[in-house]
């Protein structure tokens, strides 16, 4: 009786193994989303997912990629919006523009000047990054001569 136990729930577990290891087909369509599914589409080509083994799909890079192209496409969205409207002004308002400018400027340069550790937004990431010194006298430079063409206006 016990061989018969031992027999019949090995066979159990290899069938329930052979059950759960499902086939799944992931393919990207023409808009750039993942899709995964049972049945893989007509037309497209489709990689067969190991739902076998515990190692991670790949979705989560996927979706990372996928959130961090949103987010760079929606800072760009947003930089441009900004531009556009900063155009407009400048258009209507080329006086209050340039003083605002040359406000900034004055700050920015007594913020380099004054703060031991400097941060700002990386354009290409949306993530804060410390200055080093290069990068902080270089942008020390640019501020003092951008305030040079404010006082010569």
């Amino acid at each position: 009786m016990t061989r018969f136990s031992l027999f019949f729930g090995g066979a159990l577990l290899t069938l329930a193994s052979v059950s759960s290891a499902a086939k799944f087909y992931k393919w990207v369509d023409d808009n750039g989303v993942t899709h995964y599914d049972a049945a893989p589409p007509q037309g497209v080509q489709a990689t067969e997912i190991n739902t076998r083994t515990n190692a991670s799909s790949d979705q989560d890079s996927a979706i990372d990629a996928l959130n961090a192209k949103r987010e760079a496409a929606a800072r760009a969205k947003a930089t441009a919006e900004k531009q556009a409207t900063e155009e407009k002004r400048l258009e209507t308002e080329p006086e209050a523009v340039s003083q605002e400018r040359c406000e900034q400027h004055q700050q920015n340069l007594d913020t380099l000047k004054n703060k031991p550790i400097v941060r700002r937004e990386n354009p290409d990431t949306g993530e804060m990054e410390v200055l080093d010194q290069e990068a902080k006298d270089k942008m020390i430079e640019e501020t003092q001569e951008a305030l040079s063409k404010c006082q010569a206006s």
